[in-house]
């Protein structure tokens, strides 16, 4: 589920990463503690499972240094558990004013295994400081990683700040269930989507993920985000192992969501999004 999620958060339309332009400024102030959002995960129209994330106010021994905490748990549901086996995910991330993340840690069960995973950012002398363990045991983790190396969880956040000009570049690196990513792509059209929490208008952002170690390994996305002052990720469409994966937000307590009134479709010669994204 790592790699779903993965695609889900990041994907799109190829696009070079080569030369690499400068990652846009984004800063951890534009989001507020105590933002929680709850995203129900199907295939096909089938539950699979929930991912959950949530951002809080560091603790007082890391103030000095973070602006940030984000935390995400996602679990397959009651019927892929018993029919096709137990995952259950939790992350944590501690970031600085700048988003960029500090401290990365992943707790993991996946069957009757338990896997976990600490990384230390930024990269010193081009790696990522990580350690790993398999039901206690360490393991090896080498990690190659450039200084605009991230996570997944400051990825997520990223992706809200960006600015939601169409055509604005995405290019970063990130750290994904073992493995460096790139992800390239850009900021797409705007659209109005229908969703289970209503109707929005949204920006699409257009992704491709691109496995570091393994050209051949892809994962692409799209991503609709409120075109709103919260930058809310309410939609996201992508396609891993041959099937393909929705996410939706179904709960964000604190985000005073705001819907579009029904209005008339405009004739601009663009596909509209349609509510088949959405519900």
């Amino acid at each position: 589920m790592t790699a779903t999620l993965l695609a889900l958060l990041v994907a799109a339309p190829a696009r070079a990463c080569s030369p690499a332009p400068t990652p846009a400024t984004v800063r951890a102030a534009r989001f507020t503690p105590g933002e929680q959002l709850r995203y129900r995960l199907d295939v096909l129209g089938a539950d699979v499972g929930t991912f959950e994330v949530s951002v809080e106010a560091p603790q007082s021994a890391d103030r000095a240094r973070a602006a940030l905490v984000a935390r995400s748990r996602a679990k397959t549901s009651a019927f892929v558990s018993t029919n096709l086996g137990r995952y259950e995910g939790f992350i944590s991330t501690l970031l600085g004013p700048d988003l960029m993340p500090l401290r990365f840690r992943e707790e993991l069960d996946e069957g009757d295994r338990h896997m976990s995973v600490d990384v230390d950012f930024p990269p010193r002398a081009g790696k990522l400081g990580a350690r790993a363990s398999i039901d206690g045991k360490p393991e090896p983790l080498d990690l190659n990683a450039t200084p605009i190396a991230r996570d997944m969880l400051s990825t997520f956040l990223y992706l809200r700040a960006l600015p939601v000009k169409a055509g604005t570049p995405v290019c970063l690196e990130v750290y994904a269930a073992r493995k460096m990513w790139t992800m390239a792509g850009a900021v797409g059209p705007r659209e109005q989507i229908e969703t289970p929490l209503g109707k929005f208008g949204t920006v699409r952002v257009d992704l491709t993920a691109t496995r570091l170690d393994d050209a051949a390994i892809r994962r692409s996305a799209h991503v609709w985000i409120t075109d709103d002052d919260r930058r809310l990720p309410v939609v996201a469409v992508g396609e891993v192992k041959g099937k393909t994966i929705r996410a939706q937000l179904v709960e964000a307590p604190a985000a005073r969501l705001k819907t579009t009134a029904a209005r008339p479709e405009r004739k601009t010669g663009a596909p509209r999004v349609g509510s088949s994204i959405g519900r």
